[in-house]
């Protein structure tokens, strides 16, 4: 899982991207959104960011980070209560659905690992 600019987004974007994955900044909050999810699903991003203290734009990068992992899934659009707008919410995959791609005996810290590892 790599943190991501697009590609037509300015060098600077590249350079920023790339320092939050070198950094581990990436991987950490990747950790805390996923773990907020599987705590409390059906929140929006901007739930997530106000419950885990993380900066407002931080969880709409890494959810979809998230989803494309397989890890979580987007859920029904509901009204924030963060933000009062329409707002796309955020559900764990499955325990069937992750198990099947990491098997019941790895840890937490073996699965965020490997999908760190993992290249888009």
């Amino acid at each position: 899982m790599h943190a991501l600019a697009r590609r037509d987004d300015p060098i600077t974007s590249h350079q920023a991207a790339e320092e939050v994955e070198a950094s581990g900044r990436a991987a950490s909050q990747r950790q805390i959104c996923l773990l907020e999810v599987w705590k409390n699903p059906g929140q929006t991003a901007a739930e997530i960011a106000a419950a885990t203290g993380l900066e407002r734009h931080v969880p709409s990068r890494r959810l979809p980070e998230l989803r494309k992992a397989r890890l979580v899934k987007s859920g029904p659009v509901r009204r924030c209560t963060v933000t009062g707008n329409p707002s796309m919410t955020w559900l764990p995959m499955r325990s069937e659905e992750v198990s099947a791609k990491f098997p019941l005996s790895h840890s937490f810290a073996e699965v965020m690992v490997a999908t760190k590892a993992r290249k888009p």
